[in-house]
Order: C-alpha cells, then sequence, then structure tokens
C-alpha cells in the first residue's frame, strides 16, 4: 500500500510539477527501502508491486522499470507463505514478471532480457474437477521452487516455470520456455527448453 501512495505521488509530482523522474524514482526507493529492510537493491518505475514484506533483494541489484513483482500470501480464499529472494548485482530487464505463492530464489549476477516471467505457481492443478471453475478462481499451484543459480543469462522473453532448477552459469535462449532443471554451464532453448551445448573451459 504504502508503494502505491508514494509512487502515485510521484506520478502526481511530476505531472503537475514537472519535477524530474530520476527524483520520482529516488524518493520512491528511499520511501521502500525505508519501510521494506531486506530491500537493498533498486526499483525503476514498476508497474505492480505486491507483498513487498516477503521479498529481499540485496545490494547492487537493479529491477529496470515496468517490473511485475508479486508475492502472493492469499489468493482466491487461500493462505500461502512466498518467498522472493534476489541476490547482488543481478539486472532483472525491463518489463519482467516475478510471481510467487512459494519460493522463487535468485542467485548473484543474474542478467535477464526484457519480458521474462518467472512463476513457481500456476492457477489449479490442471486436473479434471477444475474443468467447471474459471481460472481466476482455482487455488495457486506450485509445484516446487523456482531456483536460479549464479551468473545465470536468462534471455529475453524466456519463461521460467514452478519446480525448476537453473545451475549456475547457465544460459537460456530468447523465448524459451523451462519446464524441467538446466545443468551448470548449460545452453538451451526452444519449446520445451533442451540442452543445446554444454560450456567449457575450451569455448
Amino acid at each position: 500500500m504504502l508503494s502505491k501512495i508514494v509512487f502515485s505521488l510521484c506520478n502526481i509530482f511530476q505531472y503537475f510539477f514537472l519535477l524530474p523522474g530520476k527524483v520520482c524514482g529516488r524518493l520512491f526507493n528511499y520511501a521502500i527501502h525505508w519501510h521494506f529492510k531486506d530491500i537493498k537493491g533498486r526499483i525503476y518505475h514498476a508497474r505492480q508491486l505486491k507483498g513487498l514484506q516477503y521479498v529481499k533483494i540485496d545490494y547492487g541489484t537493479i529491477l529496470s522499470r515496468g517490473i511485475v513483482l508479486t508475492a502472493w500470501d492469499k489468493y482466491a480464499g487461500y493462505d500461502y507463505t512466498p518467498s522472493i529472494q534476489i541476490g547482488s548485482h543481478c539486472r532483472i530487464g525491463e518489463y519482467c514478471h516475478i510471481t510467487a505463492c512459494h519460493s522463487i530464489t535468485i542467485g548473484n549476477n543474474v542478467l535477464t532480457g526484457r519480458y521474462v516471467y518467472i512463476s513457481d505457481n500456476s492457477h489449479g492443478k490442471n486436473i479434471e474437477s477444475e474443468l467447471n471453475t474459471p481460472p481466476s478462481l482455482r487455488p495457486l499451484y506450485a509445484k516446487g521452487p523456482v531456483v536460479i543459480g549464479n551468473n545465470v543469462w536468462i534471455g529475453e522473453s524466456a519463461r521460467i516455470l514452478s519446480g525448476v532448477t537453473i545451475g549456475d552459469g547457465a544460459i537460456i535462449g530468447a523465448n524459451a520456455v523451462v519446464t524441467h532443471d538446466v545443468p551448470s554451464g548449460a545452453v538451451v532453448g526452444g519449446v520445451p527448453a533442451k540442452v543445446i551445448k554444454m560450456m567449457t573451459l575450451l569455448d
């Protein structure tokens, strides 16, 4: 709620008093850092923020403009215990969407392109008993946590889905849909994503 108020006030000041966008961004981040002590990185012009009390962002990390960052502790009448942890010196690209009802952990020095989607949940379990329930009313279901290691590069518009672990130094190709674990040092791509090659010291 606080982040929405500060963000709205910054937009009003910028429009009516020609307050520079950089100043608004700094005011917004000061408010975030003051209210949420575990957020030490910077968030630029977010599209949607929810559940920041369940989010940890380490020093040197930047979440670029248009980010959607949501940690759901309640949905469709159900309670959840979400956790989103992002390490140090990461660069999360513009318009990325990170959403959790269970657990997402992103390591250090992770780089993403724009429009990357990282989610630990889906709307329901995709079972027959849910066919007559609108997707928006189904409980969130997490197959398992999402874990992304250190020094991972995720290409533009890639999708990282529930229960996936991506090893250190892996490269995820643009538009890939990752549904299974990715080994350290692997280059993957496609729908669903498959290993294209393994990087070695000779590459």
